[in-house]
């Protein structure tokens, strides 16, 4: 009986297109894979920034808000009550510059009111209201709520339910009660805030966005759909900042970045879960694109490199001995490569794809570090931003010397904003980064936390004068003014210091920094401020100021 037997060079071929074979599915699956997951994780991160940035705008909006209740209880005609009718002028005024505010009254201590805008609830009791019973000793803030007593008595052109954030203070002086100053804040303005996001977001398809109250886990404002029904605790449950993918009630499944707010300086907020979510199939599209782009590359790569390997292995095996002594080479010097031949057009093409191999796979490899390098930088500056400066803390070791948080804050930048719009004030930022680059003249680092707060890390050791000298340079360099655009802007900065000790951890640094700042600002910006750690920590000693 004869034996099957097999060429040598046929046997050869097929070993070299079954192993590159094998090699290029493997190639393909960790390419694709790592691809994926990095897209996931970037669409990811996008959504979660988005709901940061809703949440904090939101927060603002009803810090100011409650800023103009604080400011108003103190004037004369709000205090003292003498003339109704100029109180009651007042609240007008208010109500005409800020119409969010659909009603204004002020309630004498047995609950009455007393004047409001358009003489609404006049001379009615409302004491059995949370705006007026939680208001009687310290400042109240209530969570969204449908109208009860005005529902029927203010205008509703849009036809829906009216909803209202509560925002009442105490009225009096010297320990006397003399009443409340209480307001019906429209939640129509958050609406509005929500339809401005969606048209800066309309880049990013089929987006959706969801404010839940954190009492009742009711959507507060969302599609229409999802309007006042429950959320599932566990949706809400855990850490509120970040992304995950799950299914929802309509059983499609979907990509859902949130947070949780924090409220704004001395605003603690009213806790609202802020959601924005994206359908996975066009959330991962894109990494479902390049997973199939990969996988028929590879493929195709595949086949070309076994008919390469035939033909290598039929006519000649001293030039595949020579590349495969080259690969090896490489393994070892990244800085080789393949060598070129001349003379058979197999080899020459092998020697040629796998040039353009390695060079796809170093590409890939550099793409990588970009996208390492965005995450860690502000888009804007340039400036590490959170990521980068944890990422840089975090090889830091106090040992000899201790180190020196400036904690730095803009003055006059939201007029900048409201006067010339966010282009002229991204520019703006821009500068200032510039200015506070070339002013780092220690050891150290500059990063953006975000809007127009900065944080510098010195690493070398100062003393207290070096530090104020380098704090009063800077907000001299920052007051300078700026010309952008043929316009001459004015700001000026605010500064936070701390020092860390050894048994102090970076987070309390920060935290003292940022106590610091606030302080200067409330002395009247412009200047800087010590944290005093040796002192017990209280708001009344705790800071000393340079200038004093």
């Amino acid at each position: 009986m004869q034996k099957l037997s097999i060429r040598f060079d046929v046997l050869l071929a097929l070993l070299i297109a079954g192993l590159f074979f094998i090699m290029t599915l493997c190639l393909t699956f960790l390419i694709s894979q790592l691809a994926t997951d990095r897209l996931k994780k970037e669409v990811g991160m996008t959504l979660s920034a988005t709901a940061y940035q809703l949440s904090d705008k939101l927060d603002h909006y009803m810090w100011s808000r409650t800023a103009e209740v604080n400011v108003l209880r103190t004037l004369p005609t709000i205090q003292e009550q003498r003339d109704l009718n100029a109180t009651r002028d007042t609240l007008e005024q208010l109500q005409k510059q800020i119409p969010d505010f659909s009603w204004i009254g002020v309630i004498g201590p047995d609950g009455q009111v007393l004047a409001s805008t358009g003489k609404i609830l006049e001379g009615q009791s409302i004491k059995e209201r949370p705006v007026f019973q939680e208001a009687q000793d310290k400042p109240f803030i209530g969570d969204v709520h449908d109208a009860v007593l005005l529902a029927k008595l203010l205008p509703n052109p849009s036809g829906e339910p009216l909803q209202f954030v509560d925002i009442s203070t105490p009225l009096g002086s010297n320990g006397k009660k003399s009443g409340v100053l209480a307001t019906h804040l429209s939640f129509e303005w958050a609406k509005e805030i929500e339809q401005s996001f969606q048209s800066s977001t309309a880049q990013i398809k089929d987006v959706e966005f969801f404010i839940v109250s954190q009492q009742s886990r009711t959507v507060l404002l969302g599609p229409e759909q999802w309007r006042g029904k429950m959320l599932p605790a566990d949706w809400l449950s855990g850490k509120q900042t970040g992304y995950r993918v799950s299914t929802w009630g309509d059983g499609q499944e979907y990509l859902t970045g949130s947070t949780q707010s924090k409220g704004y300086k001395n605003y603690d907020g009213l806790g609202w879960t802020i959601l924005v979510r994206q359908p996975s199939h066009v959330a991962f599209s894109d990494a479902s694109a390049l997973r199939d782009y990969i996988l028929i590359a590879g493929l195709i790569a595949s086949l070309v490199t076994a008919v390469i390997g035939w033909f290598v292995a039929r006519l000649l095996t001293r030039p595949l001995k020579q590349i495969t002594q080259a690969a090896k080479e490489m393994q070892r010097d990244p800085s080789k490569s393949i060598p070129s031949h001349t003379g058979i057009r197999e080899i020459e093409v092998l020697s040629v794809a796998l040039r353009q191999l390695t060079a796809k796979l170093t590409h890939t490899e550099q793409e990588k570090t970009t996208y390492e390098s965005l995450a860690l930088h502000d888009a804007l500056t340039g400036l590490p931003n959170r990521n980068g400066l944890s990422d840089y803390l975090e090889e830091l070791t106090v040992k000899n010397h201790t180190q020196t948080y400036l904690y730095l804050d803009l003055d006059g930048f939201k007029a900048v904003n409201d006067q010339y719009g966010h282009a002229m004030g991204d520019l703006l930022l821009i500068e200032v980064a510039d200015r506070l680059r070339s002013s780092l003249h220690y050891k150290g680092i500059t990063a953006r936390l975000g809007g127009d707060e900065f944080l510098i890390v010195l690493n070398d050791p100062l003393s207290i004068e070096d530090m104020e000298q380098y704090a009063t340079s800077l907000i001299h360099s920052l007051s300078t003014p700026y010309l952008l655009h043929q316009q001459v802007l004015y700001i000026g900065a605010s500064i936070g210091i701390s020092v860390r000790s050894p048994e102090e951890s970076m987070e309390q640094a920060m935290h003292h920094a940022d106590i610091a700042l606030y302080d200067s600002k409330k002395q009247g910006k412009g200047r800087l401020t010590f944290y005093r750690s040796e002192l017990p920590l209280t708001r009344q000693n705790v800071l000393r100021n340079v200038n004093e």
